[in-house]
């Protein structure tokens, strides 16, 4: 074995790894005041289960994932309420501001507010056991100390390490 992997194998057996380590740096958000349904085209165009949503500052402010599109517009089956919907004599005399309604609605109206983060220091071992403890929280945003964020964790970056 020469030398150079010698040395290179006990540099990795001493490194510690960070979330800045494994975050990744070039990160979509999307603004509060994003219709939903440009936040669901986001969400598919990027095949992302989340996406950090920002101010006019870039300073994280929540976050929104396809769960929030699903359990918070989505509480009935929406093809079911199009129906009972149609049948309403209120709703035939209204359907115009119904459907603006709901296209009016924004990231503002389901993202969570408190979304879980993760500052740049923290050593990898926690980053995992935060995935474990909160298994439906994907991405992490990794943000400093002003809650600007600099990078975000996805759970299929930690299968990569």
């Amino acid at each position: 074995m020469d030398l150079r992997k010698i040395i290179m194998t006990e540099v990795r057996a001493d490194t510690k790894v960070f979330a800045k380590d494994i975050m990744t740096k070039e990160v979509i958000s999307v603004h509060v005041d994003t219709p939903l349904l440009d936040v669901a085209k986001v969400l598919a165009e990027h095949n992302f289960d989340g996406v950090p949503v920002t101010d006019n500052d870039d300073k994280l402010i929540g976050l929104v994932t396809e769960y929030d599109l699903i359990n918070k517009t989505s509480a009935v089956h929406l093809p079911t309420l199009q129906v009972i919907l149609r049948n309403l004599p209120q709703f035939k005399k209204e359907e115009q501001h119904f459907q603006q309604e709901i296209l009016s609605l924004t990231v503002s109206d389901i993202m969570n507010k408190d979304p879980l983060t993760i500052a740049p220091d923290l050593p990898y071992d926690e980053v995992i056991k935060l995935f474990k403890e909160h298994h439906r929280v994907n991405p992490i945003p990794v943000v400093d100390k002003d809650k600007k964020i600099i990078g975000i964790i996805l759970n299929s970056e930690n299968r990569r390490l």
